[in-house]
């Protein structure tokens, strides 16, 4: 979960006076309030949570920093930005960025979509950066470099026809 709060920050550093460990501790709250309620698999529910806790301290750090006192000289002024609009447009394009890697997740970890040899291996060659062959060697029974490339390859393409299916909000049910 800490991975998704660095991903969204863009860096290794503290934000707004946060550690991305406080944000995963104020996420995991946040559920258990909601007694760990969620409509589909936990795994994605839990990530999507913790991405918008992050995105929130983000917004909360950049407000504060955007808003300089009345009373601070004009040499301590915060740079100011190109434009609200170039602002508007840079979140947006962070926010969609965001919501493509939840339909990933998803597409990932919803049994519909993937298969669980294309599951195991994808997840093995591409989040945990496995060689396909130590992939093909682990699984019963064993396949060649070559195969496990190729069914990472459909799951690819599988996850990448799942995302464009469902991006603006069309079937997703949150």
């Amino acid at each position: 979960m800490r991975a998704v709060v660095l991903r969204v920050w863009r860096t290794n550093h503290v934000i707004a006076g946060l550690d991305p460990w406080d944000v995963v501790d104020e996420a995991w709250i946040s559920m258990a309030q909601n007694s760990f309620a969620s409509e589909g698999p936990f795994l994605p529910h839990a990530l999507t949570v913790v991405r918008n806790k992050a995105v929130d301290a983000l917004r909360r750090g950049e407000t504060k920093r955007a808003h300089r006192s009345i009373d601070a000289p004009l040499a301590q002024e915060v740079t100011g930005s190109p434009g609200a609009d170039i602002d508007y447009f840079k979140n947006e394009e962070q926010v969609n960025a965001i919501q493509r890697l939840a339909l990933v997740e998803e597409g990932i970890y919803n049994g519909d979509i993937l298969s669980d040899l294309e599951r195991k291996a994808f997840i093995a060659v591409q989040l945990n950066r496995k060689s396909r062959a130590a992939v093909g060697r682990e699984l019963e029974p064993p396949l060649t470099g070559q195969r496990v490339g190729q069914i990472v390859a459909v799951a690819m393409i599988k996850l990448q026809s799942y995302v464009k299916s469902n991006e603006g909000g069309g079937a997703r049910g949150r």
